[in-house]
């Protein structure tokens, strides 16, 4: 029985506020060290290992998340999950958590489980949009 009352007499399913909770919960963190990152950049450096770190705090998940994109982008046929995970003999759980990341971020895309997976193009317009709002953000006074 999840359903409960709260103290002003609302009806709440708990499982499906959480569900809405989680799925709108990006599992990723961002910390810039912007002296090397800028350095990196403007040398032209800065690889998909940098970008991994940036996104995942944990190494193993980092060096997972790279193992997915390197594999997808690499892959002559379509990747689909299920295959991939016995391809690369990884651990589904946690490959299914770097999976959702890596969605949420809008780095791979599919719209159902029925289509492979792709990397997505989108990934880089987010991030030019993002990065003209930060712009305007910091002028704005």
């Amino acid at each position: 029985m999840a359903k409960k009352i709260n103290a002003l007499g609302i009806e709440i399913d708990y499982k499906e506020y959480w569900k809405k909770r989680k799925a709108k919960k990006l599992w990723c963190r961002m910390q810039l060290n912007y002296d090397r990152t800028k350095e990196l950049l403007s040398a032209g450096q800065f690889t998909i290992e940098e970008l991994c770190r940036i996104l995942f705090e944990s190494d193993k998940k980092s060096d997972l998340a790279l193992l997915i994109i390197n594999h997808i982008k690499k892959s002559e046929k379509p990747v689909f999950f299920k295959d991939m995970v016995l391809e690369l003999k990884i651990s589904r759980s946690t490959a299914w958590q770097v999976y959702l990341s890596l969605k949420r971020a809008g780095i791979i895309s599919r719209k159902t489980k029925a289509e492979p997976l792709i990397l997505s193009n989108g990934f880089a317009n987010v991030l030019e949009d993002l990065e003209l709002w930060w712009k305007n953000f910091v002028r704005v006074k």
